[in-house]
């Protein structure tokens, strides 16, 4: 499935249930700045206009469902790593796609699906 949003093509990748704790919010822009804890990563989920911001507080602990999307435009990605986004029948752990987005930030998307708190 391919998803095109702000001009960049995405490509979705995974389904995956995170513990984490929201460290900020932006409603202007629906995006939460969040902790994973289990590998205490940080990294950036978008919030879709169906999920009140208001569910989701800062320094609270949440169980979050999320889908994860990869930019399908490659241009500027290492040769080494060009696979780890062309690839789409391996499986990648949610962590591969959280330190990948370190690297990559404007490559890899997010999404917030379902949030409960813990």
């Amino acid at each position: 499935m391919t998803v095109s949003t702000d001009r960049v093509d995405w490509v979705y990748r995974i389904f995956d249930r995170r513990t984490i704790s929201v460290k900020a919010k932006n409603e202007e822009v629906r995006k939460i700045a969040a902790m994973d804890l289990v590998s205490n990563l940080p990294f950036s989920i978008e919030i879709p206009k169906e999920i009140p911001l208001e569910d989701v507080e800062v320094e609270k602990g949440y169980f979050a469902s999320l889908k994860v999307y990869t930019a399908r435009d490659t241009s500027g990605v290492a040769s080494e790593s060009v696979e780890f986004f062309k690839v789409l029948d391996v499986d990648q752990s949610m962590e591969d796609f959280i330190k990948t987005y370190w690297l990559y930030p404007k490559l890899i998307k997010f999404e917030l699906v379902e949030v409960e708190p813990l």
